[in-house]
């Protein structure tokens, strides 16, 4: 049975009020980050633990709500961002990825199994027994449902 609440902000703001004090003092692990935005009406730091995966000098997230989720309007007013891979944060710029072979890139590095949290992530969410088949799967959906974003990485730490 699919999490009935997993398509709410409500949703997404617990889940994040309940990962963050942990991924903010320990390692994230391979296909989670943490990432810290500029609120576009408070101006306040705003940080988000996601989904987020590394391809090369640059990493991969999706608005799993879409273009209406806080932290994406957040990087279409300042694209200025941080994001904590790790024990390493990096400072970046984010964008929406509209081009169609980005996108496919994209793509391409977010779908695959990242590590063992994608399997808690995809419990919690779905409400169903991981497999890497149906996590694929799910992770396309998110991708094509989502808005899919960028982070340009800039060299060294923040």
């Amino acid at each position: 049975m699919a999490n009935p609440f997993a398509k709410s902000k409500t949703f997404h703001k617990l889940g994040n009020l309940l990962a963050l004090p942990l991924w903010s003092v320990l390692p994230t692990p391979p296909g989670l980050g943490v990432v810290t935005t500029t609120g576009r009406t408070s101006g306040k730091r705003r940080r988000r633990a996601m989904r987020v995966v590394r391809d090369g000098d640059s990493a991969v997230a999706v608005s799993i709500l879409g273009r209406r989720s806080d932290w994406f309007r957040n990087v279409q007013s300042d694209p200025k961002v941080t994001v904590k891979l790790g024990t390493k944060t990096y400072r970046g710029n984010a964008r929406a990825i509209v081009d169609p072979r980005e996108r496919e890139r994209a793509r391409h590095a977010y779908e695959p199994v990242a590590g063992w949290y994608d399997y808690f992530d995809y419990a919690s969410f779905v409400w169903d027994l991981p497999t890497t088949a149906k996590l694929l799967r799910t992770h396309n959906e998110w991708f094509d449902r989502g808005a899919p974003v960028v982070i340009e990485l800039q060299r060294g730490e923040a």
